[in-house]
């Protein structure tokens, strides 16, 4: 009893000194019979509770605490919000991209492209997609007088397709060098009398690195990703690093490609077979599932150059147009010299299959005239060595002849 009473005793001494008491507060039951002590009793009203009230006092209530925890949770909020906008403003000034390991050329098509697309960004203010628009329309404007001298030399060949078709089949049919160089001959004076230089037929083939360098460009923006790929989108596509989720940009793409190949092709000159039309109507349409994963950017690049290449075969078809470029008319279709081959009845595969051995007849005819060139000249040096006049001592001449 006494053990229990001490411990009760010390308990209350502890739970006194932790609440700051100034006295400490003895219960009678914990002192021994045979101890007598002087015991005082304090009223609530003395200094202590003077103690206890300053500490209900001091001690935050359960509103402060509320509300000190909702103002922690609005500057944390702050505090993200301003390091989202920092990261955002960094994004608008030159050198980003590379700082985060993209655009690190000046040679490479994808880096190049990457620089462009920056600069148009960071000076413009556009966002993202508009910044691909953007860009992607000043190339193409950049690119358009390439396009014109284009559409002219395909206007001009189609002035003397029937005569041009007839000396290229009969250029590929010899097996003779020199009738070879001959035909040869006539089709140059043919091509330089109506003012033709074929070189300018390959201005559109500078769409190929062009291309393939917005690809590569926009591909490794969307992986990284750059900020505000996330939701610098548009209309159904607002995040471009993810395809689109309802196949709207493929389709716009399919078709529009779809439009400029009937329509004359991006010179708005271009005679297509009717194979090579079938066969650009198939090609749109396998491209959609075959490019259902790729990014939104991506594909809002496609789409957007497909829609320019509709407009500039439009522009370039119109009459008023070609007359204030000085770009010759397309000549109406003629019947073919005879002698002139001629794939336009043919289906996709028989083309293809003419084509295959139309070009395994002239390899092996180009063979037979090397063949006949080479031995031509190993007569010729032969003629050469006997034509020789050997000079010969007359002694020697006498020796010989005794």
């Amino acid at each position: 009893m006494f053990k229990l009473t001490s411990r009760l005793a010390t308990s209350r001494l502890a739970v006194s000194s932790r609440l700051g008491f100034a006295h400490t507060v003895v219960s009678p039951r914990a002192i021994p019979p045979w101890i007598s002590l002087p015991v005082k009793r304090f009223n609530s009203t003395g200094p202590n509770g003077n103690d206890v009230s300053e500490i209900q006092t001091q001690l935050p209530s359960i509103d402060e605490l509320t509300s000190s925890s909702a103002s922690l949770s609005a500057s944390t909020s702050d505090l993200i919000a301003n390091t989202t906008q920092t990261v955002g403003e960094l994004s608008s000034h030159i050198g980003y991209l590379n700082s985060i390991g993209l655009a690190q050329t000046w040679y490479w098509p994808s880096d190049i492209i990457q620089h462009v697309l920056e600069s148009v960004h960071v000076y413009s203010g556009l966002p993202w997609w508009g910044t691909i628009a953007a860009t992607t329309i000043l190339i193409r404007c950049l690119l358009f007088p390439l396009y014109i001298k284009s559409s002219d030399t395909v206007a001009r060949n189609s002035h003397i397709k029937p005569e041009l078709d007839a000396l290229n089949n009969k250029l590929m049919s010899t097996t003779d060098l020199q009738q070879g160089q001959l035909v040869a001959m006539q089709r140059k004076k043919l091509l330089s009398s109506h003012g033709i230089k074929n070189r300018w037929l390959a201005a559109p083939m500078l769409q190929i690195p062009i291309a393939l360098g917005f690809f590569n460009a926009l591909r490794h923006m969307a992986n990284y990703p750059v900020d505000g790929f996330t939701n610098q989108g548009a209309a159904w596509f607002p995040d471009l690093t993810l395809a689109d989720p309802y196949l709207g940009l493929q389709v716009i793409t399919a078709a529009v490609f779809i439009s400029f190949t009937r329509l004359g092709g991006e010179t708005g000159a271009q005679q297509f077979s009717s194979p090579m039309k079938r066969l650009f109507t198939i090609l749109p349409i396998i491209s959609i599932p075959a490019t259902m994963n790729l990014s939104s950017a991506v594909v809002l690049y496609f789409a957007f150059n497909g829609a320019f290449s509709v407009l500039q075969t439009l522009v370039l078809r119109n009459k008023w147009v070609r007359s204030k470029l000085k770009i010759t008319e397309v000549a109406k279709p003629r019947p073919p010299i005879p002698g002139a081959s001629s794939t336009e009845n043919m289906g996709i595969f028989q083309s293809m299959k003419h084509n295959i051995q139309k070009a395994r007849d002239q390899a092996e005819r180009r063979q037979l005239m090397q063949d006949k060139e080479k031995k031509l000249q190993e007569d010729f040096k032969e003629k050469r060595l006997n034509s020789k006049v050997k000079i010969v001592h007359k002694s020697n001449f006498i020796n010989n002849k005794k």
